[in-house]
């Protein structure tokens, strides 16, 4: 599909550097003679570049980030603002929370990570405003509404002259943008949101005279409330999104649906924005992007076997699939948190007697290769794979073998092998990801044997009435595809219930266990695991890092003492 490109003609601002048109589409990898260059990003966007519901005091309890809102040698020049009331930093300051709200966006960790891994300085312009939409307030060709794309330009040219004033050389590096829920919430707007997005774009480079400038384009995420009852629109922004990226070799996706999100803000329901958490992941998901473009390597290595794979040849291996979605991916449960319970604090360290695989966030992180069973380099978090591996393996007489399949973000209706409301597809990838684990361990002269899949339920499918009151019918339907594809007709099933200590509400857990249960009932190899016993902070949505510890060890108990 060709996408049009609106330009309108206007004049270039004078004081701006036009870079020198290349032929590679990404930036140039880091070279001596620029390491002095200051290079410049812009943050903007809507309520989720501008860090809503993200106060600077929300992080105290995150045992990854302690630290990271302190200020940094990084210039920071912003104006954001919910309605007309404009905040500013009045000119060039440190980087830190704004000043006014102590709110923060991607900005923080954004920097963190490119001053890290990277040499050389860098500013951060920042221009958002919460609630607007790219069809009308961020419209360069007819500007109305909040007329961001005037602000913006304003601003850049003010920060960048100010820049030139001091006699610092700089250059514009990219356009971190994460916008679009707004445009969703229209009919019209979300279908013309790619065509706008180009122009937006394309006007951006034209008029600061940089055609090779890069923009990181955020998802928006499938987590948040839209992610629900906005679900075909959703698809359709998303697609929109993909296809003006796809028609641009400047431009960039940036997948947010795996990274954490904010629940429960004052509302019982799941909410609009990221939050602290979400915020600071969502930085160094951006950090990411850029670092790969210039060069710097952002692959993930496994940890090797100490002693060689943990079976001899010719052996069987007993492989369980652990699947579902947040608190089986192990949202807000934190490595860093496992020692403070003594009884689990080996589980830190690699279990170089169970192997590991896993594809997590929906394929957002896949091992290509088996490992030993620990930690995965995932956003420092961990799911029940690490207990439910130890006590298993503890029991058994044959080597174990995990496969986890997740998406933190995803319904039942996208792990079924064909769904008209499937808007996160999982199915085909997963077959395709435990055939290609099970074909390398018989490649290795091993003997696979899938054991078990240990199924934890989404919580959006517990909140969002429609699709728990199918979730029977739904389950059964997974359940028989993937016992027919996986050539396994009695592989067993363990489903575990959501606490009903989680904040979801007691009334529409107990609704989706009675389903659970339903199918159960009717499936002589399907058992429903109870999990009330299972230690969770009072209204947390997720598990927590306690509640996944002992979450793992309930379900391999349940599994070895099934009658």
């Amino acid at each position: 599909m060709k996408i049009t490109r609106i330009l309108a003609t206007v004049p270039l601002l004078s004081f701006l550097v036009t870079l020198e048109a290349a032929s590679c589409p990404r930036p140039a990898a880091q070279s001596p003679s620029d390491l002095d260059t200051v290079r410049v990003f812009l943050v903007a966007g809507q309520s989720n570049a501008e860090g809503a519901d993200s106060p600077a005091s929300g992080t105290v309890s995150l045992p990854t980030f302690q630290g990271a809102l302190a200020p940094q040698k990084v210039r920071f020049w912003y104006e954001t603002n919910f309605t007309d009331n404009i905040m500013t930093s009045g000119g060039w300051i440190p980087l830190q929370p704004e000043l006014q709200r102590q709110i923060f966006g991607p900005e923080i960790t954004f920097a963190r990570e490119v001053m890290r891994k990277s040499r050389g300085p860098v500013a951060i312009i920042k221009s958002t405003c919460g609630g607007t939409n790219l069809a009308v307030d961020w419209d360069p060709g007819n500007p109305s509404g909040q007329r961001m794309y005037e602000r913006t330009i304003t601003l850049m040219q003010t920060a960048l002259a100010d820049l030139t004033s001091e006699g610092i050389d700089w250059r514009l590096e990219g356009v971190l943008w994460q916008q679009g829920e707004n445009d969703m919430l229209n009919s019209t707007y979300v279908n013309e949101y790619g065509m706008r997005l180009s122009a937006l774009m394309d006007r951006f480079r034209a008029d600061l005279g940089t055609p090779r400038l890069q923009w990181y384009v955020g998802e928006t995420s499938f987590k948040g409330i839209w992610g629900i009852d906005f679900r075909s629109n959703m698809q359709i922004l998303r697609s929109q999104q993909l296809v003006a990226i796809a028609a641009d070799p400047f431009a960039q996706f940036v997948p947010t649906s795996h990274l954490a999100f904010l629940i429960n803000y004052g509302q019982s329901q799941p909410h609009y924005h990221f939050g602290p958490e979400g915020q600071l992941q969502l930085g160094e998901a951006y950090a990411a992007a850029y670092l790969q473009n210039i060069g710097v390597d952002q692959s993930h290595g496994s940890e090797p076997f100490c002693c060689g794979t943990p079976a001899d040849p010719g052996s069987t291996v007993r492989v369980f699939v652990l699947a579902g979605q947040r608190s089986m991916e192990g949202e807000q449960a934190y490595v860093a948190e496992i020692e403070d319970h003594p009884e689990f604090a080996a589980l830190v360290d690699p279990q170089h007697d169970v192997l590991y695989r896993y594809r997590l966030g929906g394929g957002a992180h896949t091992a290509t290769d088996w490992a030993p069973l620990g930690p995965a380099d995932y956003l420092e978090t961990f799911g029940p794979e690490l207990s439910f591996g130890a006590t298993v393996s503890g029991a058994l007489d044959d080597p174990v073998a995990i496969l986890k399949v997740t998406d933190g973000a995803a319904f039942l209706e996208d792990w079924l092998s064909s769904s008209p409301n499937a808007s996160r597809p999982q199915y085909a990838d997963a077959v395709s990801f435990i055939q290609a684990a099970l074909a390398d361990l018989r490649a290795d002269g091993l003997n696979p044997v899938l054991e078990a899949v240990v199924w934890l339920p989404g919580e959006h499918d517990a909140w969002w009435g429609p699709f728990r009151n199918q979730y029977a019918a739904n389950l059964t339907t997974l359940v028989s595809s993937l016992r027919s594809d996986l050539s396994a007709p009695g592989l067993e099933w363990w489903v575990a219930e959501l606490s009903d200590n989680l904040m979801w509400g007691a009334a529409k857990l107990d609704a989706l266990d009675a389903q659970i249960q339903s199918v159960a009932n009717a499936d002589p190899l399907l058992w429903f695991v109870d999990t009330d016993a299972v230690p969770v902070a009072a209204q947390s949505p997720t598990f927590g890092t306690a509640g996944v510890l002992h979450l793992g060890e309930l379900m391999a108990d349940a599994y070895l003492n099934q009658p």
